[in-house]
């Protein structure tokens, strides 16, 4: 048992940290001491940072995390002494989708202005950032003296992704000093559903009096949990008073917010044009940062009223750069009447005039993918009797896509909890303190390993012979240790398999791990099969003959995957080394 828990929130768009005493969690599992940001501009507090690093020019030295970086930055372009600093915004989307992609130690991640440093330096340096500032906060909490092993780390990740990306980011967080024994990787909207399973009615905006804490065992509900990058969707059905089963698979997609931010960037350009709008970005930065953190602002508010304009400030250098690109002769007020936009859009000096409905449109696209996915979704008969959607993240607090779901689905809660943001922030710390609250969870992929069977002519090609101490045998073929779509239980469900040698004083033996959406895949090179590690056991005193035996196991139903190797004849084990990795 841990004195504490502590739990990282790495967003896309704005992370956070929280933590729990062992203690309080067992008066109340709901306590928790969450870090509250000041943004340094205004009077903003918010529970989340921006997930904005910046790193010296040596690309190497850690400078500033968060709202500290995203000021010292423009504090840097105001003197124009930023072009050699690198500035990390919104990174964390390099790992979704990165199924087919190898995340290796060299995968680079790219700064805002186009350089590269490697990925799991940037992501290890923006963790340690938040275990340090936790603990400088922890330590004066406490008199004594903490301990590292008084402290269970939790990391959260989206559940739509892949093993691979776990795996990185568990790498990421050894690298910033978390020791892989003390870490648990919990997925985001189960750690949402399971701090939703704990608050009173009085604490959910609601359409009526549901809420998810009084579904009686058996109801089943879907979580949407929309933030920043991606859109994650899981469906989980009450066991008892405060656990869980998974009913279906995890699925969703990269339509979050940043995709917002992207078609007000696509917007911008509409009114000034791609070349200008570049040079904007790189010469003058401090003005494009103002411009995307005000809408940042704006984004946030939208839908909330109908009249009027929304009012944007227009920067003057952006008006200067389109009007003296090729000595144009038409003024940007005049180009916006001549445009698409004449009737919505309006400039006064540097005040950009927006009509609701065009900032409207920009949510659209995001919107549009969400609720149609959801629909499809709903056509699966595991949805029957689905009672409410809970709606966690950042992007959920959007009055937009809170309107939009509610009318797609009118006979179904929408239930919003007033600390949406921070709900998985909190429901993290509950997992950490008990990971049993998840009884079952649904596998996404098929899972097999990388072997060679007795050659047949006429079955196998000939390209996939080969010769060995056993003789002729058929290489790259898929075994399949179990199938997706099935229901795993955390802590029990193992596959166990037996391999053999087949080559005479074979040193070592090694197997590829490869997961598919397909159930029964023949090869291991087929479309659709991507290999996500290695894991292989060395044979002290090799064997005369072939036929060693060694026994692997792969326990499935956690958040991660563990695969074991054991030399039958010694007992020597192996589990997910390094190598699994990259």
């Amino acid at each position: 048992m841990h004195m504490i828990v502590a739990a990282i929130d790495f967003g896309t768009t704005y992370s956070g940290w929280a933590f729990s005493f062992r203690a309080e969690y067992e008066r109340d599992p709901r306590k928790a001491e969450v870090k509250h940001w000041h943004s340094g501009i205004g009077t903003l507090v918010t529970v989340k940072t921006p997930t904005c690093l910046l790193v010296k020019p040596d690309g190497i030295t850690f400078q500033a995390f968060g709202y500290d970086a995203e000021n010292q930055y423009l504090e840097l372009a105001d003197k124009d002494e930023h072009k050699n600093y690198y500035y990390f915004r919104r990174f964390k989307m390099l790992l979704f989708g990165a199924l087919g992609k190898h995340l290796t130690k060299e995968t680079t991640v790219m700064d805002e202005m186009g350089k590269e440093l490697f990925a799991v330096d940037v992501f290890a340096m923006s963790i340690k950032f938040m275990v340090d500032d936790m603990m400088a906060v922890v330590n004066q909490r406490l008199t004594g003296i903490i301990m590292e092993t008084d402290i269970h780390w939790v990391l959260t990740v989206p559940a739509i992704w892949s093993d691979l990306a776990k795996q990185f980011m568990r790498q990421a967080a050894i690298k910033a000093g978390i020791a892989t024994e003390r870490l648990t990787i919990v997925l985001e909207p189960e750690a949402a559903s399971l701090y939703c399973r704990h608050i009173p009615v009085d604490t959910t905006v609601t359409d009526g009096n549901l809420t998810i804490s009084e579904l009686p065992t058996g109801s089943k509900y879907m979580v949407l949990d929309a933030g920043g990058g991606t859109i994650d969707i899981t469906v989980h059905e009450v066991q008892s008073q405060y656990t869980l089963r998974e009913v279906r698979a995890a699925n969703g997609g990269d339509w979050g917010g940043t995709m917002v931010d992207k078609a007000f960037e696509n917007f911008i350009i509409d009114l000034v044009g791609e070349t200008v709008f570049d040079t904007f970005k790189h010469s003058e930065t401090i003005d494009w940062l103002h411009l995307a953190r005000e809408f940042e602002l704006k984004k946030q508010a939208a839908g909330t009223q109908s009249e009027g304009n929304v009012i944007m400030h227009f920067p003057v250098s952006l008006i200067d750069l389109f009007e003296t690109e090729k000595e144009r002769k038409i003024t940007i007020k005049d180009a916006i009447v001549v445009s698409k936009y004449d009737k919505t859009v309006e400039l006064k000096r540097d005040k950009l005039k927006i009509s609701h409905s065009t900032i409207e449109n920009l949510f659209e696209h995001s919107i549009q993918q969400i609720v149609e996915h959801v629909q499809k979704l709903m056509t699966d008969e595991r949805m029957a009797c689905i009672k409410a959607i809970l709606m966690v993240g950042g992007y959920s607090e959007s009055p937009l896509l809170q309107r939009a779901i509610k009318s797609a689905f009118p006979g179904i809660h929408e239930v919003i909890p007033q600390e949406a943001s921070s709900a998985v922030l909190r429901g993290a710390l509950i997992f950490g303190h008990n990971p049993m609250t998840i009884t079952e969870r649904v596998l996404k992929y098929t899972y097999g390993v990388d072997i060679s069977l007795p050659f047949v002519d006429r079955i196998y090609p000939e390209s996939k012979r080969v010769k060995t101490d056993e003789g002729d045998r058929c290489k790259d073929i898929f075994h399949k240790l179990i199938k997706n779509e099935s229901s795993v239980t955390p802590g029990e469900t193992q596959v166990k398999r037996c391999y053999y040698t087949v080559h005479k004083k074979q040193a070592r033996i090694s197997f590829d791990i490869v997961i598919s959406k397909e159930k029964t895949p023949t090869y291991v090179d087929e479309k659709g099969c991507t290999k996500i590690g290695t894991i292989q056991i060395k044979f002290e005193e090799p064997d005369d003959l072939p036929g060693r035996k060694v026994n692997l196991t792969m326990l499935l139903g956690g958040t991660e995957i563990i695969v074991e190797l054991e030399d039958e004849k010694t007992g020597n084990k192996v589990i997910n080394t390094a190598e699994f990795w990259g």
